[in-house]
């Protein structure tokens, strides 16, 4: 049986979505279904039903997801088992970043897993690129919709990019809003009040300005917050909507069962994911060797 189809299976059971799952897995929607199709004829079953948008396992794929998740967790166990033998390498690593950090937990926990000898320091990104505390960085996680190297007072930093993914919309199940599960026209929350970022950074700017203004509106703001946690409770709470990126939204529902989401259509909602190392600089053997694991994590075969 084809891992990879079940390594899919799991992924669109989760998110429910086809699209949002194509996105998250950064293949096309076609190659993802083609998937689906080749493990449920192998199974000779169907695992999931269509309701409106939205698609859901049925009682042949719960309890297929259920012996398929134990399986893919004794695999990933033995292959971590394996790889620790030869894992001695010692030190710490330090991120910054510009974006939600959970982004970075299951990379940095798959890691640990192999080599537990090693530490990390995960610290949100300094208001300005030109402090000399970058000198004591080892990677930067980055969001950016440019893709763009950047200069750090003469250091320049090259990027890898690790995925894309889109933003989503989010807000309360009993706010009232008639608001559909896909395909959401932004042009029509004209009259609602959005949740953005406290300020715009040196290196990002909250995407919702830039999506309002494409649909010929200036939004209405109700809080300004750099905090994820008080951004998901408000919108749950029914005052406001909020956009926030695909990678974010198990976080988001797991702190407020009371949200819903609906993808965007027809203004570019596509952001991108990057580790970024200076260029010139021997990076450390503990630095190098998680380097090395997240080009593998990522299926990306960049060197430094």
């Amino acid at each position: 049986m084809n891992i990879q189809n079940i390594e899919y299976f799991l992924q669109l059971a989760k998110y429910g979505h086809v699209s949002v799952t194509a996105d998250f897995l950064n293949i096309s929607q076609p190659s993802l279904s083609k998937h689906i199709a080749s493990l449920e004829r192998e199974l000779g079953l169907k695992l999931f039903d269509r309701t409106g948008n939205r698609i859901i396992l049925n009682k042949n794929g719960e309890q297929f997801a259920r012996y398929a998740q134990q399986s893919m967790d004794l695999l990933n166990a033995g292959i971590n088992s394996a790889k620790r033998s030869i894992y001695d390498t010692k030190g710490t690593i330090r991120i910054a970043y510009n974006t939600y950090a959970s982004i970075l937990v299951k990379c940095i926990e798959e890691y640990t897993k192999i080599n537990p000898l090693i530490s990390f320091q995960v610290k949100s990104m300094p208001d300005s690129p030109e402090l000399p505390a970058f000198d004591k960085i080892d990677f930067i996680l980055l969001a950016s919709r440019s893709g763009e190297d950047w200069s750090n007072n003469g250091q320049f930093w090259a990027s890898q990019q690790l995925f894309q993914e889109n933003y989503v919309l989010i807000y309360g199940k009993d706010s009232g809003l008639n608001i559909p599960e896909h395909g959401l026209d932004i042009a029509a929350l004209e009259n609602e009040y959005f949740i953005v970022m406290v300020e715009d950074s040196l290196l990002w700017s909250d995407i919702t300005y830039s999506l309002c203004f494409s649909a010929g509106f200036y939004p209405k703001i109700y809080c300004q917050t750099d905090e994820f946690l008080v951004k998901v409770q408000l919108v749950a709470s029914g005052v406001a909507v909020a956009l926030i990126p695909e990678s974010c939204l198990d976080d988001a529902l797991s702190v407020a069962p009371n949200l819903a989401y609906s993808t965007l259509e027809r203004y570019d909602t596509r952001r991108s994911i990057s580790i970024m190392h200076r260029k010139g600089i021997l990076l450390t053997e503990a630095a190098q060797d998680f380097w090395t694991f997240v080009m593998d994590f990522y299926g990306l075969t960049e060197d430094i």
